[in-house]
């Protein structure tokens, strides 16, 4: 996970790595959100976009946490092979 305040940085970082998706959280008038978007899916295209509104302090944490998980279950193939199962 990494993350920035500024638009022009973001795209700066999807022009030098993929990612698996990129979640905005701020003000309507801070940054022209569709003008953005279009800019970062010509980089990505196949990019996920999630627009994080009241809830976006929790946001960080709950990246973390979720990191933290996908981290766990690729260093452990059974806990992996466990949850997809769970998922099918």
């Amino acid at each position: 996970m990494v993350a920035t305040n500024r638009p022009a940085d973001a795209l700066a970082m999807m022009r030098g790595q993929c990612f698996d998706a990129l979640v905005m959280d701020c003000a309507q008038d801070a940054v022209d959100i569709l003008n953005f978007t279009v800019k970062a899916h010509g980089l990505q295209p196949s990019l996920a976009v999630f627009l994080a509104d009241e809830w976006g302090d929790d946001l960080a944490t709950g990246l973390e946490e979720l990191t933290h998980v996908l981290t766990m279950l690729e260093d452990d193939e059974f806990a992996r092979l466990e949850v997809e199962s769970l998922m099918a």
